[in-house]
Formats: structure tokens, C-alpha cells, sequence
């Protein structure tokens, strides 16, 4: 290693999926030494940009995580590094013992008397309330009972508060319910997984993934240091997509409005994904998540002329780095994901081959490098595990 990139803060990425790898190649393009550790095989300890790489306790493993990263940090080097998280998992752990982990690393992720507000939709529910931003209606009885006496109109999508809960056991991000029926028996079926007064009711918006945008960037205590609107239209699957598969920056400064106005409710400080689905019937944005932390796509930034991941580093350093000039149009594509997207919407006549081709133009894969091929490659290789693992 060169010994330039060697006199650089470290950086320890947690968690080591395709959105890692990009976090990891900026970073290293900036002669940042940048580790990645994780529970099991991923796509970035392949890459020649990292390195190293460390197996860690899975973030469900709480207490065993934080150890071994409090440990880590007594390695010659460690000591100081800048703590990436890429889960919202990773989040949770690193956000709940933020005290004793700030002590050994630099940390991207606020405090929990702030994340909270992001991880228990709950909370993000009452301060986009609070904050007077547009939202679908959302219920959360706590009982069968209390679910009958609501006066709903369908459909409607049913969600978990904390997403974990649901996905670890059925891989499904939300469930869709067009009648009462539908919607009692997804309750009960939810509620027999997490507890009752976790599962979110919410009006379902017309549309599908060619309604989602969002705004990203860096923040200074909810002020964007950096701020991006993109619009992502295809996601797998479809209509409650774990990941986006298509994204293209945009010029949208409503976004901005509503994005800060809900993170300067919480001052918040760091990168983040602010989620919006445009309402046709209302004809407005309304506000649904955020992810506080690197996303899937947030390399789309760096294509269009901003090194977001280099960015925060620099803020969890105290230092400063200077914004690039940022264009719309620029376009990113997943192809593991896109592409059985897009054969889904092939054999349902939802997508034309010539929009298909017209959306791809210069839309650049999250993974393919040319100097450094190998981690696409091994993405491909490891669909069966990530199958397996995931539910892909």
C-alpha cells in the first residue's frame, strides 16, 4: 500500500454488500485505507480497492458486535478509524452504544436520542406530523379490535414499524391488503410475528416504483452540505422493493424543502436518504423514510460529480471538503436486480422494450468496474447464497 494511503484516517465500512463496494472504491480513490467487516461472504472483500477485510459477529448478535469492535479498535492502526454502517441494523447497534464506540472510532452515525426517529417508523410517523409534511394516513391499532373499528378505505399497505421484524422472518418489506378480509388476516399474521402494536397501516398511493424520489446528501444538524433530489423508478420487487434498481438526479427543490424541514426537526448530522412517493390523487410529495446512512445507490452522487462517501469522512474528522458541480440526468442501474425486475415487467406488458432501452442510456451498474472486475463477478456467483441467505 502506498504510503500516502497509509498516513490517511482509516475507514471501517460494517457490513459488505454492493453498497459497501462503492462507499469502499470512493474512499480508496482518495488513498483512504478502508476495511470492511461483516458475518459472512460479500461482494467487497473482493475488491482489490480495500484493505483488509474482518469476520464479525452479526449485528443481531448485539453485545458480541460491539466487542469485537471495541477490540478491533485496539489493533495497531484501528484506533480512530472513521465507522461506516451499512444496515439498519448496523445503524441500530452503533446509534444504542454510541458513548463506548465514540471513544475508539469517529463515528457517521448520530446519537439513538436522534436515530431512533428513523428506525421506529412510529417516530418518523409523529415527526412528519410534527413537522407539518405531507404523509399518507397511517393507522397503528394495537389490537384486532382496534383494527375493527377503524373506517378504512382500500387498499391499503400493511408495514412493520421496525423492518427487521418482518423481513428476518418472511423477507417481505410490506404486504398489500384490498379488502377487510385481506387486511385482517395480514394483521394477525404480522401480528403473530412481531408485536401488535408494531404494525403500520398506511394508505396506499397509486403508482408504483415510477412514483418514488428522494432527497440525499450530507447534513449539518438538518441543513444539506450537500443536498440531491433523484427519482428512482424501478425497484425489486416492484411495488414494496427492498432496493432500487434504477435511479436518475433530477432537479426537484420541493424535495429539499420537505427533506430538511423534517432532519433539522431532529439536527440531524450525517448522510441520508429521504424517501417520497408523489401522490397523483393529492398532487403532492408525501414523506414516507429515511435511511441515516450509505444506501444501494448513493453512488449515483459520485457519478454526477459529488464523492458523498469521501464527503462524510471528512465530516467525521472536522474537516472540510469541498462539493463537486452536481448534474441531472446521470443514471444508475443494479443489473442483478434490474434485470429480473425488468423480466417481470416484460411478461406483464408493464414495460416496453424501447422504454426499457431509453431508460438505461448512460446508466452505469453499481458493481462493474473495469479496474477492478472482480466483485462483479462474484455478485453473480453468489446469487444462489444471496437466495438462500436473503430471499435475494
Amino acid at each position: 500500500m502506498d504510503q500516502q494511503r497509509e498516513q490517511k484516517t482509516r475507514v471501517l465500512i460494517l457490513g459488505g454488500h454492493f453498497l459497501s463496494l462503492g462507499a469502499a472504491r470512493n474512499l480508496a480513490d482518495h488513498h483512504v485505507p478502508v476495511y470492511v467487516a461483516d458475518s459472512e461472504v460479500c461482494v467487497t472483500q473482493f475488491s482489490r480497492k480495500i484493505a483488509g477485510r474482518f469476520r464479525c459477529p452479526a449485528a443481531r448478535h448485539e453485545q458480541e458486535l460491539v466487542e469485537f469492535l471495541l477490540q478491533l479498535a485496539t489493533q495497531p492502526g484501528m484506533h480512530g478509524s472513521v465507522l461506516f454502517p451499512s444496515t439498519d441494523e448496523h445503524v441500530r447497534v452503533v446509534a444504542q452504544h454510541h458513548e463506548r464506540l465514540s471513544a475508539a472510532y469517529h463515528l457517521t452515525t448520530p446519537p439513538w436520542q436522534t436515530t431512533q426517529y428513523l428506525y421506529d417508523k412510529r417516530l418518523t410517523r409523529n415527526l412528519a406530523v410534527q413537522q407539518d409534511i405531507p404523509i399518507p394516513a397511517t393507522y397503528n391499532p394495537g389490537s384486532l379490535e382496534e383494527l375493527d373499528a377503524l373506517n378504512i378505505e382500500y387498499p391499503v399497505v400493511l408495514k412493520p414499524a421496525i423492518t427487521v421484524h418482518l423481513t428476518s422472518v418472511t423477507k417481505k418489506k410490506a404486504y398489500r391488503a384490498n379488502c377487510e378480509s385481506e387486511l385482517r388476516s395480514t394483521y394477525q399474521m404480522m401480528a403473530s410475528i412481531m408485536d401488535p402494536s408494531e404494525v403500520l397501516i398506511q394508505e396506499l398511493i397509486p403508482g408504483r416504483a415510477e412514483n418514488l424520489y428522494s432527497y440525499f446528501g450530507l447534513f449539518q444538524e438538518g441543513e444539506p452540505i450537500a443536498g440531491f433530489a433523484a427519482r428512482r423508478p424501478r425497484q425489486h420487487p416492484m411495488e414494496f422493493g427492498r432496493a432500487s434498481t434504477l435511479a436518475e438526479t433530477i432537479d426537484k427543490p420541493e424535495l429539499a424543502v420537505l427533506a430538511t424541514r423534517f432532519l433539522k426537526g431532529i439536527r440531524y448530522t450525517g448522510l441520508a436518504e429521504v424517501e417520497f412517493m408523489y401522490d397523483q390523487k393529492h398532487n403532492r410529495f408525501e414523506f414516507l423514510e429515511v435511511n441515516p446512512r450509505i444506501w444501494g445507490w448513493h453512488t449515483l452522487a459520485i457519478r454526477a460529480g459529488v464523492d458523498l462517501p469521501y464527503l462524510a469522512y471528512a465530516q467525521a474528522l472536522g474537516e472540510n471538503a469541498t462539493p463537486g458541480m452536481f448534474r441531472a440526468g446521470v443514471r444508475w442501474v443494479h443489473l442483478t436486480t434490474d434485470i429480473p425486475t425488468v423480466a417481470t415487467e416484460f411478461w406483464h406488458r408493464r414495460l416496453s422494450l424501447r422504454d426499457y432501452v431509453r431508460s438505461m442510456r448512460g446508466a452505469k451498474d453499481a458493481v462493474f468496474s473495469w479496474n477492478d472486475p472482480l466483485p462483479f463477478i462474484m455478485e453473480w456467483m453468489l446469487i444462489p447464497y444471496y437466495i438462500r441467505k436473503r430471499g435475494f
